[in-house]
């Protein structure tokens, strides 16, 4: 009997969740329904489908892959954390609408693991935790080239 590839994310077992695209080039949840070990393929449901619409995928095609984290947040499945926790209070660099980080302090961790935080300009927004870093103060930043120069020049004047 053959066995299935090892493939991240995905556990090739009867009842195992994963995302199939449709031949419409759609991705969807769905469920491993039979594994046929001859043949190397699973009966994959989609869910929230009629039965009708099952389809068998070779168990190493790329039509398939790991249920993505919005789909398991919606269904209250939270995969283990790979990035860093902050708690409520914490002072934290948040990401900003321009893209750039700014100081913001955590006010409520979110039971989807985002965060609502308050910018240190006292705006308050949720934000992914993908767009929270660690604050890391930084005492006595060196002077750029030229202010130091400028500053030793007035050193020698006195």
């Amino acid at each position: 009997m053959k066995t299935p590839p090892e493939r991240s994310g995905i556990t090739f077992k009867v009842g195992a969740q994963l995302e199939a695209r449709d031949r419409q080039k759609n991705w969807y949840a769905a469920t491993i329904e039979k594994i046929d070990y001859n043949k190397e393929r699973v009966l994959v449901h989609y869910r929230q489908w009629s039965r009708r619409h099952d389809e068998w995928f070779q168990w190493n095609s790329p039509y398939l892959r790991p249920l993505e984290r919005v789909s398991l947040r919606r269904q209250g499945l939270n995969p283990p954390h790979s990035q860093l926790m902050f708690v409520s209070g914490a002072k934290v660099l948040a990401c900003w609408t321009d893209c750039r980080f700014y100081p913001a302090k955590i006010l409520r961790v979110n039971k989807d693991d985002s965060y609502t935080v308050r910018f240190y300009d006292g705006v308050v927004r949720t934000v992914k935790p993908t767009k929270v870093k660690p604050f890391q103060e930084v005492r006595n930043p060196p002077l750029p080239l030229v202010q130091q120069s400028f500053h030793q020049s007035l050193l020698l004047s006195f």
